[in-house]
């Protein structure tokens, strides 16, 4: 059950998912797939870079079903 919690930096198929703070209705996901340590950094930057959004790694073929918060 735990295997499914853990995600190693080189699993491959991310993207970044990102949601307004304030305004929920403002969502979006990038579509440039990655691995999941490169995710976490790219998220870590956007955030510093725009503090009045959320952003987080999310698997690429979990999105594909809609808006998902983590």
């Amino acid at each position: 059950m735990t295997d499914n919690l853990i995600k190693r930096n080189d699993e491959e198929g991310y993207i970044i998912a990102w949601k307004h703070k304030l305004n929920h209705i403002d969502q979006g996901k990038f579509d440039t797939k990655m691995t999941y340590g490169k995710a976490i950094k790219e998220c870590e930057k956007l955030i510093d870079e725009n503090n009045e959004k959320t952003y987080w790694p999310e698997k690429s073929e979990d999105s594909q079903d809609g808006f998902k918060f983590p």
